[in-house]
């Protein structure tokens, strides 16, 4: 097994794979009304998806908050949504929104394999699925590095490598994860989803607050990106984060980059702008990323 290193060489080259941990992911949708009922159900306009592609989007509450974050991936007869880290709670709630929906909803539950590297591509490329006998795939990116989920039984062709590259190339893209970076109580422009979010689609649950900010409102902390300088990545997350005396977030995950260091991705304040020194309780500084593309903040 290639160490973080080795294995972070090797996925900016060719490809390495890693197990993700175990957890039932995969809800499939089947029946006539499946694309009408996530329509009316998610975050996201998937009235006019192609088949053999796939859309991100969230489940919320009625009062707006995240309860999941996923990817719907359209075939020609069905729909298969990539949940993490449970699929089998959003199947509950799908099944609670079904009411007289022509619509068959099933979890699958497949060990998962991500492929990191440029040969990831050959596998489904990005923003696509692909389905066979014993697989289903997702192409994506992780800042600059080509990835796939495969949800099969068998390992792929590639090196193998230790499980703790994933967080190492997510954290660096910073790509935040439902359960560790945001949660259950954020609102998806807060977890920096604002572009998974649809403001002219019909009614959606939660649609009625995602408006209300699109077009009225703004939120005042999001997830951001963080380098740090003086500071070990071991322990950073949940420590503090200030501007002069102000406290303005916290780190919600971190880890060292063999290309930048030690990085990171905090909750944290709108204001301070892209480049900003925060101090780290407990020691050391962290410079602040930009606030994601089309976040709604308070303008003067």
């Amino acid at each position: 097994m290639l160490s973080v290193e080795e294995a972070y060489d090797e996925a900016r080259r060719g490809a390495v794979w890693l197990e993700r941990p175990p957890a039932l992911r995969l809800i499939k949708l089947t029946g006539p009304q499946r694309v009408w009922f996530l329509q009316n159900t998610i975050t996201a306009d998937v009235d006019d998806v192609p088949p053999g592609t796939w859309v991100e989007s969230c489940f919320l509450d009625s009062k707006g908050r995240v309860q999941a974050h996923f990817r719907a991936g359209f075939l020609a007869d069905e729909i298969w949504i990539d949940a993490e880290p449970d699929a089998g709670r959003l199947a509950d709630w799908f099944a609670s929104y079904k009411f007289r929906t022509k619509v068959e909803i099933q979890t699958q539950e497949r060990r998962c394999f991500t492929v990191l590297g440029p040969d990831a591509t050959a596998l489904a490329g990005d923003g696509r699925i692909e389905l066979d006998e014993i697989s289903v795939v997702f192409g994506y990116t992780l800042g600059d590095i080509p990835a796939a989920d495969l949800h099969t039984d068998a390992p792929p062709h590639a090196p193998n490598a230790v499980p703790e590259l994933y967080d190492v190339v997510r954290i660096e893209a910073g790509a935040g994860r439902f359960g560790v970076d945001f949660g259950d109580r954020d609102l998806p422009q807060e977890a920096g989803l604002t572009r998974v979010v649809s403001a002219q689609k019909g009614c959606y649950v939660g649609q009625e607050t995602v408006a209300r900010i699109h077009f009225r409102g703004h939120i005042n902390k999001v997830l951001r990106t963080l380098r740090f300088d003086g500071v070990d990545a071991s322990g950073l997350a949940g420590r503090e984060l200030r501007s002069g005396s102000e406290a303005v977030g916290r780190v919600t995950s971190a880890t060292t980059s063999p290309r930048f260091g030690v990085v990171g991705i905090g909750m944290v304040r709108v204001e301070p702008p892209a480049g900003a020194s925060l101090a780290v309780d407990g020691g050391g500084e962290a410079t602040l990323g930009p606030v994601p593309e089309g976040t709604k903040v308070k303008t003067a």
